[in-house]
């Protein structure tokens, strides 16, 4: 499957709450008072950034925006997991948007051009048995863009308890080895990477 040259995944709407709440978080440190606040908020939302780069999930609800030079000849995979079905300040998600041969953007319909099928890892979005991509505009880069929700929630209840642990250890252990870690995710804590390597190949 091949998506062209120019492949570009970023993020349009970050998540609005931590993965791990900052109570969750100074209960797992054992820590009390307000002192270490915004380091230990900071260490959490590094946490979460560095699992959600490893297993290429989302752990609360972001937006996505996937742009590409052409459309591939069969189902367009998602790059993160695991991506959700909503509709938000009227647009629904995922959407599909295009340039056409004459430079105009279009918008493709759900249920018509192509439908969901977000249960699989990776998600995708698939083409009916008689159907196909339409053409795109002839040496234009990115003429493709996939916008689409990924996430197991919109907070920290939502997020499977395993990935809340690994986020909280690798906060606690970034936390309680400042200079020996040096730049925050150079150290990966064993049982972490357990966890990880199950949910990054799929089997959770």
């Amino acid at each position: 499957m091949a998506y062209g040259e120019t492949l570009s995944l970023k993020v349009i709407t970050a998540r609005a709450n931590p993965a791990v709440t900052l109570s969750d978080a100074k209960l797992h440190l054992r820590v009390d008072g307000s002192t270490e606040d915004a380091l230990i908020s900071a260490l959490v939302s590094a946490a979460t950034d560095m699992v959600e780069r490893r297993i290429r999930r989302s752990l609360i609800h972001q937006t996505f925006r996937w742009t590409f030079d052409g459309f591939p000849e069969g189902p367009i995979e998602l790059p993160r997991s695991p991506a959700v079905s909503l509709t938000v300040s009227a647009v629904d998600y995922p959407r599909i948007r295009y340039y056409d041969e004459n430079g105009d953007q279009q918008t493709l319909v759900e249920d018509t051009d192509y439908f969901l099928d977000l249960d699989n890892n990776p998600p995708s979005l698939q083409l009916f048995a008689d159907g196909g991509w339409p053409l795109t505009q002839m040496n234009r880069p990115k003429s493709v863009e996939v916008d689409f929700v990924a996430g197991y929630g919109a907070s920290s209840t939502d997020v499977p308890e395993l990935l809340k642990v690994c986020v909280k250890m690798l906060a606690a252990h970034w936390f309680a080895n400042r200079e020996a870690v040096g730049v925050v995710g150079t150290e990966v804590p064993f049982a972490v990477e357990s966890i990880l390597s199950m949910y990054h190949d799929g089997g959770l």
